[in-house]
């Protein structure tokens, strides 16, 4: 059934799941080393590392935008149905492993388990950073409040004002 996918469309669908892969585990390794970084009191290490993580994803999408507009024209070349989801319809890489021959057939299935797997390890270490950043959030929470909660504060002569002080408001 390749023979009505061309080989040059079947590599270049092989060089954007490589890329995709790469830039997976780009992200995974970039995930990973974040929680160092994010209990780290350096703004300027957690802005490069948001600023990375930003272009990472940005390539990531662009070149899943470009494998799922070939895989839809593989899915038109071939004839068949596609799976529909959120008015995206598309080919998953597996079914379209079974209408092609070797050595295409394996990579295929073998590409689709890495970044499966890879998808859930970045999930994984996602919710670990976000942990993170929520505790460290409730900690700046606590903090400012029983700052804006003590009764006597200081005033710019750096004189004791015994008037109620200034109420802080977190975005929490």
């Amino acid at each position: 059934m390749q023979s009505t996918i061309n080989k040059a469309a079947l590599n270049r669908l092989m060089y954007i799941l490589t890329q995709e892969v790469s830039l997976c585990k780009k992200l995974f390794e970039l995930t990973t080393s974040a929680p160092s970084i994010l209990t780290s009191d350096n703004a300027e290490k957690i802005m490069a590392l948001l600023g990375v993580l930003d272009t990472q994803a940005t390539e990531l999408k662009a070149l899943s935008m470009t494998r799922t507009a070939l895989m839809l024209e593989f899915a038109r070349s071939l004839g068949i149905s596609v799976v529909s989801s959120g008015g995206i319809t598309h080919l998953k890489l597996r079914k379209l492993a079974d209408m092609v021959s070797e050595p295409f057939s394996t990579s295929f299935r073998n590409f689709s388990s890495e970044l499966n797997q890879l998808a859930r390890q970045i999930q994984s270490a996602q919710s670990d950073n976000a942990y993170i950043i929520h505790r460290a959030r409730d900690y700046v929470n606590v903090t400012l409040r029983l700052l804006a909660s003590a009764q006597n504060s200081f005033g710019y002569s750096g004189e004791l004002n015994q008037k109620s002080s200034v109420q802080l408001h977190t975005l929490a």
